[in-house]
């Protein structure tokens, strides 16, 4: 019982490690012997739990998709489509590294990590964009694809490029004034597109 305990925890020391490297650097830049470093292991028994790099920035993605899923909460008004995306990207931005980098170093490749409960996630997504648009909560005039990803967009953005909210805003993505105020927006543009 003790092996496994210390087999889960080193696995835990390893994926907590992986973890800030490959924010930090992405799939290219991220080093075993640093990820090993951090973790306070060897490369060998790193290489023990994950066969390659490759093998561990995929189980430490999914892990942080799971993470970040579990995380996402509801919220109600004329722009909760833009603001439950926002208030997700604030409460993780480590997850929004890990987005910027899985777009870059995965384009030519079309790899997606965690696709299928990524993809059950947009499409429930898509049915609640669709239920609005019916209420007359959002405009049934535009397409909901375009709704969808408009709320991505926006949610998104502001933490994704902090260094251009804060040249715009003069604030930085986490200042919680920056958060309310950016909140208040999407939830008039909501109302404003509802033309409520």
């Amino acid at each position: 019982m003790g092996e496994l305990r210390d087999a889960a925890r080193t696995r835990k020391k390893i994926m907590e490690a992986a973890r800030e490297e490959f924010a930090a650097l992405g799939f290219a830049g991220a080093r075993i012997e640093s990820i090993a470093r951090r973790a306070g292991l060897s490369k060998q028994l790193l290489y023990h739990y994950f066969a390659s790099k490759a093998v561990l920035f995929e189980e430490t993605l999914q892990s942080k998709y799971n993470q970040h899923r579990a995380a996402v909460t509801e919220y109600e008004g004329p722009g909760a489509v833009f603001v439950q995306r926002s208030r997700a990207a604030h409460r993780d931005p480590v997850w929004m590294r890990f987005l910027t980098w899985e777009a870059a170093e995965h384009q030519d490749s079309g790899r997606i990590t965690a696709e299928t409960a990524r993809r059950e996630a947009i499409a429930r997504q898509a049915k609640l964009i669709a239920e609005a648009q019916a209420r007359g909560d959002l405009p049934g005039d535009l397409p909901a694809d375009l709704i969808q990803l408009a709320a991505y967009a926006l949610g998104i953005y502001p933490v994704a490029f902090g260094q251009i909210t804060q040249m715009i805003t003069g604030r930085s993505p986490d200042d919680p004034g920056f958060q309310a105020d950016w909140a208040a927006f999407l939830d008039e543009l909501g109302r404003r597109l509802a033309r409520k």
